[in-house]
């Protein structure tokens, strides 16, 4: 199975509305994690309307981890339903209660990864909302096990400037990485007033995704107010189904040429 991470530059360009979109229409089991280091608790307030989290999420992670408990086995008993009567898993594992506690898990970052990488065999997969950039970039561990990574930005001005200056921050964390990991541009709001052609050509990276500039559903989402008639057929959510599908067959390409490789460099 895969591990999505999805980051952005400064200037709230939608990272996790989008993060949340993608995991409600993703065509297959999937845990949704909070890994943002600025800590906002943006899903609990917002699209889970302050529902109480039971002291879930990353900081009783970092309390197993003082006991010296292996997290893996505990990671999906520190999660929440996202959504209720859908026979597809979506769950959600909350990020930072506090910006104190961020410092105190650099040293778990890679253990947490692990764990992410281990629920693949429970046929879950995982997309991490790494929350924006900062001036060091993301947590190496998180990078190292991306199958994917998303860079989210919008088509105005302000955003493609922030996007400028840390792009090239994520592509030399990504050069350095052992192995290549495709990076690919989440758009929101395509031609507000750029187009996904120019802003392609300025960054040299592919788009993987075009969300359209639809406010009232992203509401739901961003601020969990109630949902507009046809929420579910709006083209907000219709473009995070095509996004997610088209990044799932992405995804599964290249898991298959891997293989191709490894078989044909087996003796």
């Amino acid at each position: 199975m895969s591990v999505t991470v999805l980051t952005g530059g400064p200037g709230a360009p939608g990272i996790t509305t989008t993060a949340l979109g993608l995991t409600l229409c993703w065509p297959g089991d999937v845990m949704l994690s909070d890994c943002d280091r600025d800590p906002a608790q943006a899903i609990p307030a917002g699209y889970l309307r302050g529902l109480d989290l039971g002291g879930r999420g990353l900081a009783a992670l970092a309390r197993l981890h003082r006991e010296t408990r292996d997290i893996g086995p505990e990671l999906s008993r520190q999660t929440i339903a996202l959504t209720e009567g859908d026979a597809t898993s979506r769950r959600f594992l909350p990020g930072f209660a506090q910006p104190g506690a961020v410092r105190l898990f650099d040293h778990i970052w890679p253990e947490l990864a692990e764990a992410f990488v281990g629920l693949g065999s429970q046929g879950i997969d995982v997309i991490v909302d790494a929350g924006r950039l900062g001036r060091d970039g993301l947590p190496v561990a998180l990078l190292e096990i991306a199958d994917a990574i998303g860079f989210v930005l919008q088509s105005n001005l302000k955003s493609l400037a922030a996007s400028r200056l840390y792009l090239p921050l994520l592509t030399e964390q990504v050069s350095t990485l052992p192995a290549d990991r495709p990076l690919g541009l989440m758009l929101v709001g395509p031609d507000r007033p750029y187009s996904v052609h120019e802003i392609t050509a300025q960054f040299g990276i592919d788009c993987w995704a075009r969300i359209p500039w639809d406010p009232k559903p992203a509401g739901v989402l961003s601020h969990g107010l109630t949902p507009p008639r046809k929420f579910n057929n709006s083209p907000l959510l219709g473009s995070y189904r095509v996004a997610a599908l088209h990044l799932t067959q992405r995804l599964e390409r290249a898991r298959a040429l891997r293989r191709e490789l490894l078989q044909g460099g087996a003796p």
